[in-house]
C-alpha cells in the first residue's frame, strides 16, 4: 500500500501542474488570436496556479504524514501512530480550510471539489484511526474503527483519482492493492 501511496502522490503532483498548464494551452488554442491576454484571464490563471501550488504543498505534507502513519502501524507503535494520525487530521483540516479560500476557473472546479472530498475522507479516516489507536492502547482489541478508517482512506484515494481524471489524465493504477 505504501508503494502505491508514493506513486499516487507523485502522479497527482504532476497532474495538478500538467492540468493547469494544459488548461492554459487549451485556452490559447480555443480562443481567437489576441495581442494580449485580458486581465480577467490573467487573474483566473493566477488563481488556478495558486490553487495548484497549494495542492502540491499539502500533498507533500500528507505524503509525509501517510508515510509516518504507515511506519508506525507496521511497527505496532501505537503512541507514534496516535501522534502521526493527529498530524494527518490537523493537516487535512488546514488543507480543507485553505482549499475553500480559492476560487478557480470553471475548468478546475471539478478537480477542486474532488480534492476537497479526498481531504474530508482522509480527515475522517484519521479520526477513526485515532479512535482505534486509543482503544488499542487501552487494551481494547476491536478493529471496527481501523476498518472504517481503511474504507474512508480508499474513498479518499478514489477522489484523488477522479481529481486527476478531471484534469485530463487517467491513472491506470490499482489503487486498492496492498503491498
Amino acid at each position: 500500500m505504501k508503494k502505491y501511496i508514493y506513486i499516487i502522490i507523485f502522479f497527482l503532483l504532476a497532474l495538478v501542474v500538467f492540468g493547469i498548464y494544459n488548461e492554459f494551452n487549451n485556452d490559447k488554442i480555443d480562443s481567437p488570436p489576441q495581442a494580449s491576454l485580458s486581465q480577467s484571464t490573467l487573474v483566473s490563471m493566477y488563481k488556478n496556479v495558486q490553487w495548484g501550488t497549494n495542492v502540491q504543498k499539502h500533498l507533500t505534507v500528507l505524503k509525509t504524514d501517510f508515510n509516518n502513519v504507515s511506519n508506525a502501524a507496521n511497527n505496532s507503535d501505537y503512541a507514534e501512530l496516535a501522534t502521526y494520525t493527529q498530524y494527518t487530521i490537523n493537516h487535512t483540516q488546514k488543507a480543507i480550510e485553505e482549499n475553500d479560500q480559492y476560487k478557480v476557473s470553471p475548468k478546475l472546479q471539478e478537480a477542486q471539489n474532488e480534492w476537497r472530498m479526498a481531504l474530508q475522507d482522509y480527515n475522517s479516516a484519521g479520526q477513526f484511526m485515532l479512535q482505534g489507536t486509543n482503544e488499542t492502547k487501552s487494551g481494547n482489541e476491536r478493529f471496527v474503527n481501523f476498518k472504517q478508517a481503511a474504507t474512508l482512506g480508499n474513498s479518499g484515494t478514489s477522489h484523488l483519482k477522479r481529481m486527476s481524471e478531471s484534469l485530463g489524465i487517467n491513472l491506470s493504477l490499482n489503487l486498492n492493492s496492498t503491498v
